[in-house]
């Protein structure tokens, strides 16, 4: 799990490219700065060519992690590949993933 704090600045930095609607390049910064929290957790997990698909198919990655990376990057996958636009329900869809991951309540 990120950082609180961190955390909290991603969906910050997120909310206002969505508020501008910008909701493809939100969920893509989701997705950056997602694969930069697991490197920065576990570098043994990824390399310069780890994909998205590969990140979220690694064994070791937490169930709750996986699904929440797993929303995000079909997303991203969705825009960049199959050229589709994104749109409110798609950030939406990833934020809350996000959030509910890295905001989570463990102990509870």
């Amino acid at each position: 799990v990120p950082d609180r704090a961190a955390a909290i600045a991603l969906l910050e930095d997120a909310d206002r490219l969505a508020a501008a609607g910008q909701f493809g390049e939100a969920v893509h910064l989701l997705l950056q700065r997602s694969v930069s929290h697991i490197a920065d957790a576990r570098p043994e997990w990824l390399n310069p060519a780890t994909t998205a698909r590969e990140i979220s198919a690694i064994p070791s990655l937490p169930d709750r992690a996986r699904r929440a990376f797993g929303e995000i990057a079909v997303r991203v996958e969705r825009s960049l590949f199959a050229l589709r636009r994104l749109d409110s329900s798609d950030w939406q869809a990833a934020r809350t993933a996000y959030a509910d991951f890295a905001l989570a309540d463990l102990s509870a």
